[in-house]
Protein backbone atom coordinates (compact mmCIF):
# COMPACT_ATOMS: atom_id res chain seq x y z
CA UNK A 1 0.00 0.00 0.00
CA UNK A 2 1.35 3.42 -0.97
CA UNK A 3 2.05 6.04 1.65
CA UNK A 4 -0.94 8.20 2.57
CA UNK A 5 -1.20 11.54 0.83
CA UNK A 6 -2.26 14.74 2.57
CA UNK A 7 -5.92 14.36 1.52
CA UNK A 8 -6.12 10.84 2.96
CA UNK A 9 -4.58 12.11 6.20
CA UNK A 10 -7.12 14.96 6.37
CA UNK A 11 -9.98 12.49 5.88
CA UNK A 12 -8.63 10.35 8.74
CA UNK A 13 -8.25 13.40 10.99
CA UNK A 14 -11.85 14.50 10.35
CA UNK A 15 -12.92 11.60 12.59
CA UNK A 16 -10.96 12.92 15.59
CA UNK A 17 -13.43 14.50 18.02
CA UNK A 18 -10.79 16.88 19.37
CA UNK A 19 -10.33 18.28 15.86
CA UNK A 20 -13.96 18.18 14.70
CA UNK A 21 -14.44 21.96 14.48
CA UNK A 22 -11.40 22.59 12.30
CA UNK A 23 -11.62 23.57 8.65
CA UNK A 24 -10.09 21.36 5.94
CA UNK A 25 -7.23 23.88 5.63
CA UNK A 26 -6.52 23.68 9.37
CA UNK A 27 -6.73 19.88 9.26
CA UNK A 28 -4.23 19.87 6.39
CA UNK A 29 -1.76 21.73 8.62
CA UNK A 30 -2.16 19.01 11.23
CA UNK A 31 -1.97 16.33 8.54
CA UNK A 32 1.40 17.76 7.51
CA UNK A 33 2.84 16.81 10.95
CA UNK A 34 1.04 13.44 11.14
CA UNK A 35 3.40 10.54 10.49
CA UNK A 36 2.18 7.30 8.98
CA UNK A 37 3.23 4.26 11.04
CA UNK A 38 2.67 0.64 10.03
CA UNK A 39 2.68 -2.31 12.44
CA UNK A 40 2.34 -6.07 11.93
CA UNK A 41 -0.21 -8.17 13.86
CA UNK A 42 0.60 -8.71 17.53
CA UNK A 43 2.68 -5.55 17.96
CA UNK A 44 2.23 -3.89 21.38
CA UNK A 45 1.96 -0.16 20.67
CA UNK A 46 0.91 1.11 24.11
CA UNK A 47 1.78 -0.22 27.54
CA UNK A 48 0.48 0.85 30.96
CA UNK A 49 3.98 1.64 32.27
CA UNK A 50 5.03 3.81 29.33
CA UNK A 51 3.91 7.43 28.98
CA UNK A 52 2.24 8.43 25.73
CA UNK A 53 3.65 11.28 23.72
CA UNK A 54 1.34 11.21 20.72
CA UNK A 55 -2.22 10.90 19.51
CA UNK A 56 -2.80 7.86 17.28
CA UNK A 57 -5.52 7.51 14.63
CA UNK A 58 -6.29 4.07 13.20
CA UNK A 59 -6.29 4.43 9.43
CA UNK A 60 -6.44 0.76 8.53
CA UNK A 61 -6.48 -2.44 10.57
CA UNK A 62 -7.45 -2.74 14.22
CA UNK A 63 -5.99 -2.40 17.70
CA UNK A 64 -7.14 -4.37 20.75
CA UNK A 65 -7.25 -2.48 24.03
CA UNK A 66 -6.98 -4.70 27.10
CA UNK A 67 -6.44 -4.42 30.84
CA UNK A 68 -5.10 -7.34 32.86
CA UNK A 69 -5.83 -9.69 29.95
CA UNK A 70 -9.45 -8.59 29.53
CA UNK A 71 -10.34 -7.07 26.16
CA UNK A 72 -12.01 -3.69 26.67
CA UNK A 73 -12.40 -2.51 23.09
CA UNK A 74 -11.16 -3.06 19.56
CA UNK A 75 -10.27 0.22 17.86
CA UNK A 76 -10.87 0.24 14.11
CA UNK A 77 -10.67 2.67 11.21
CA UNK A 78 -10.92 6.34 12.29
CA UNK A 79 -10.80 5.46 16.00
CA UNK A 80 -8.42 7.51 18.12
CA UNK A 81 -6.04 6.30 20.78
CA UNK A 82 -4.76 8.72 23.38
CA UNK A 83 -6.21 12.09 22.38
CA UNK A 84 -5.30 13.35 25.86
CA UNK A 85 -1.66 12.41 25.21
CA UNK A 86 -1.32 15.72 23.39
CA UNK A 87 -1.77 17.48 26.75
CA UNK A 88 -0.88 14.93 29.43
CA UNK A 89 1.99 12.46 29.49
CA UNK A 90 0.56 10.07 32.08
CA UNK A 91 0.53 6.47 30.83
CA UNK A 92 -2.69 4.99 29.49
CA UNK A 93 -3.86 2.25 31.91
CA UNK A 94 -4.28 -0.30 29.09
CA UNK A 95 -2.26 -2.36 26.68
CA UNK A 96 -2.87 -1.74 22.98
CA UNK A 97 -1.93 -4.52 20.57
CA UNK A 98 -2.43 -4.63 16.82
CA UNK A 99 -4.84 -7.37 15.73
CA UNK A 100 -3.81 -7.39 12.08
CA UNK A 101 -1.63 -5.31 9.77
CA UNK A 102 -2.37 -1.81 11.04
CA UNK A 103 -1.66 1.66 9.72
CA UNK A 104 -1.77 4.56 12.17
CA UNK A 105 -1.36 8.30 11.95
CA UNK A 106 0.86 9.52 14.77
CA UNK A 107 0.77 13.14 15.88
CA UNK A 108 3.61 13.80 18.30
CA UNK A 109 2.94 16.17 21.20
CA UNK A 110 6.00 18.34 20.50
CA UNK A 111 5.07 18.75 16.83
CA UNK A 112 1.48 19.55 17.81
CA UNK A 113 2.64 22.25 20.25
CA UNK A 114 4.87 23.79 17.58
CA UNK A 115 1.90 23.87 15.22
CA UNK A 116 -0.38 25.42 17.87
CA UNK A 117 2.14 28.15 18.62
CA UNK A 118 1.93 29.33 15.00
CA UNK A 119 -1.83 28.81 14.50
CA UNK A 120 -3.93 30.60 17.10
CA UNK A 121 -7.20 29.64 15.38
CA UNK A 122 -6.39 25.94 15.71
CA UNK A 123 -5.44 26.48 19.35
CA UNK A 124 -8.73 28.28 20.06
CA UNK A 125 -10.79 25.56 18.38
CA UNK A 126 -9.03 22.70 20.18
CA UNK A 127 -9.41 24.36 23.57
CA UNK A 128 -13.06 25.17 22.85
CA UNK A 129 -13.68 21.48 22.15
CA UNK A 130 -11.87 20.49 25.36
CA UNK A 131 -13.87 22.96 27.43
CA UNK A 132 -17.15 21.71 25.94
CA UNK A 133 -16.16 18.12 26.68
CA UNK A 134 -15.23 19.04 30.27
CA UNK A 135 -18.49 20.98 30.74
CA UNK A 136 -20.47 17.98 29.47
CA UNK A 137 -18.72 15.73 32.01
CA UNK A 138 -19.39 18.15 34.86
CA UNK A 139 -23.08 18.50 33.94
CA UNK A 140 -23.69 14.74 33.98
Amino acid sequence: MAELNIIEKVIALEGVELLKNLSPEQLSRIASIAKEVKHPPGKVILEPAKPMDALLVVVDGSVELSRDGDVLHVAKQNDVLGAWALFDDDPMPVTATTVDDTTLLRIARDDFYDLLSDNVEITASVFSTLVKRFRKLVEQ
